[in-house]
């Protein structure tokens, strides 16, 4: 999954970056842990109802755009079944 990606869409639908989160990996070979950093994203403040809208228009964004016809047919299918407005 692209995280970075959701994470812009779930900002704009109303979540906030909140500090620093200290991820651990898994153990690496030479017997230690690699650690990394990642904003937390606070979503209490999120819209959910427009965050899944955003989610149905990358979707239908990203099957129109492998539509060698041109119409948007799918995209409008995907979107019409979400009831997302065009």
């Amino acid at each position: 999954m692209d995280k970075q990606r959701i994470q812009e869409l779930a900002l704009q639908a109303g979540a906030k970056l909140g500090g620093y989160v200290h991820n651990v990996s898994l153990l690496q070979p030479d017997g230690t842990y690699q650690w990394d950093e990642d904003r937390h994203t606070d979503t209490t403040t999120m819209d959910l109802e427009k965050f899944a809208e955003l989610i149905v228009k990358e979707c239908a964004s990203a099957v129109n755009s492998r539509d060698d016809s041109d119409t948007g047919f799918w995209a409008n299918i995907i979107k019409e079944h979400f009831g997302v407005e065009k």
